[in-house]
């Protein structure tokens, strides 16, 4: 009997004793973690830009990067990786450790290439930080085209079925669809052809290898100045000050409008705390007058939407393009 009762006062110690040692390490876990959204950041922090360089998503990462170091106070590294029209980028995002060390330049594209290819990620593996941009877009074409507008555009390409050719950014990218929108409206033998991001696809359009191009203002306005690309719609409702005598989509009867939203994304389970600290830096980057000054005369348009209203943007482009699908 007696050894019995040791037995179990032994046990009962040990039971103690094994709870103690896990409430000590739940602490220190609790502890580390608040610790480390603290001491946030100290080191680099890497965004990756799932295109090639050139583009617009380019552009955007490195002008916001260079006004809101200092607001982070850390190094913003900008790092391309291209590939799959952006899955190859998106899916080095999703996977990365959700410290606040990796984020993502965010298009629709994260949201378009999971609906149609197989990936291992969704828009849902991602928590949206701050919107940056809403771009509009144009349809560009070579400069020594035989049209200087769109109506001759579209009667060129009438008059020449299954020659004609449209330059995207990619497969899954919403200028890809607004080629493919313009096509249909118009019922012409024509073909969007995807590029491996936008420069690409401008390249390919400046070099005469295609006929048309739909792209952004940042993107393309330096083969523009060269002479080897022109505007012939603004795909929008309105004109736009860079291009002001480009005439919109309403105005020549082009049903289509295309615009780009951009922004900055981590991976999903990053703590709040450090999306916070994000938001607040590339919140201060954002609000900077020379940052402003900088993205309008690289013809961008700057938009801001917070965390939840982003995320809202996010969810009703999956719902439309899940709606295509179906």
């Amino acid at each position: 009997m007696r050894r019995e009762v040791l037995k179990m006062k032994k046990l009962g110690l040990k039971s103690v004793l094994f709870s103690f040692i896990g409430l000590i390490l739940i602490l220190a876990g609790c502890s580390e973690a608040t610790s480390g959204a603290e001491n946030y950041p100290d080191k680099p922090v890497k965004v990756i830009v799932p295109f090639s360089a050139g583009g617009g998503a380019t552009t955007t990462a490195r002008v916001i990067g260079q006004h809101t170091e200092e607001h982070l106070g850390e190094t913003i590294v900008i790092e391309n990786q291209e590939g799959g029209g952006g899955t190859a980028g998106q899916q080095a995002a999703s996977t990365a450790d959700p410290d606040g060390y990796t984020l993502l330049l965010m298009t629709g594209s994260a949201v378009t290439n999971p609906i149609f290819n197989n990936t291992s990620f969704t828009h849902e593996d991602f928590e949206p930080v701050i919107q940056l941009v809403n771009d509009v877009s144009y349809l560009y074409v070579d400069a020594d085209a035989p049209y200087d507008d769109f109506e001759s555009f579209i009667e060129f390409a009438e008059a020449n079925p299954g020659e004609v050719t449209i330059s995207t950014s990619g497969a899954q990218a919403s200028d890809h669809y607004a080629a493919l929108d313009i096509i249909a409206q118009y019922d012409l033998e024509a073909e969007a052809i995807p590029y491996d991001g936008e420069s690409g696809a401008i390249a390919s359009t400046a070099g005469g290898h295609d006929e048309a191009v739909i792209g952004n203002f940042a993107a393309a306005e330096g083969q523009v100045q060269s002479g080897n690309l022109k505007a012939l719609v603004v795909l929008g409702d309105e004109r736009s000050d860079v291009y002001p005598d480009v005439p919109s989509s309403s105005e020549v009867g082009l049903e289509v409008t295309e615009s780009s939203w951009r922004g900055i994304a981590v991976p999903k389970e990053t703590p709040q705390e450090v999306i916070d600290i994000l938001h607040e830096a590339f919140k201060k980057g954002f609000d900077e007058e020379e940052y402003q000054e900088q993205m309008s005369n690289l013809g961008m348009d700057t938009e801001y939407q917070n965390p939840e209203d982003f995320q809202e943007r996010i969810n009703e482009y999956h719902e439309s393009m899940n709606r295509d699908v179906e």
